[in-house]
């Protein structure tokens, strides 16, 4: 999840290039699937998108070595105030 800083006046265009940034990592070996959500509600409290991959656990390093992982980091960094990394299994009960 991440929260843009004030800067980002056009978020629907910021969250346009993360999601093509995104897309093709699905391509990566254990990852299944990539989704980007935007927040539907816009408040100081809120962050305004979340990015959502499932995969397997030994594709995590893969990921962070890509080149996807490589341009989030130099292109889009500096444009989060906040940012929020939760890694899970699947669905518990």
């Amino acid at each position: 999840m991440v929260k843009f800083v004030p800067d980002v006046a056009d978020k629907a265009a910021m969250i346009d290039g993360i999601e093509r940034l995104f897309a093709p990592a699905a391509e990566i070996e254990g990852v299944h699937a990539v989704c980007v959500r935007r927040a539907c509600v816009e408040r100081e409290n809120r962050d305004d998108a979340m990015i959502v991959m499932t995969m397997e656990e030994e594709a995590l390093p893969r990921f962070d070595a890509s080149q996807i992982h490589r341009v989030w980091k130099r292109d889009y960094a500096r444009f989060a105030a906040d940012k929020t990394i939760f890694d899970c299994r699947g669905e518990e009960r």
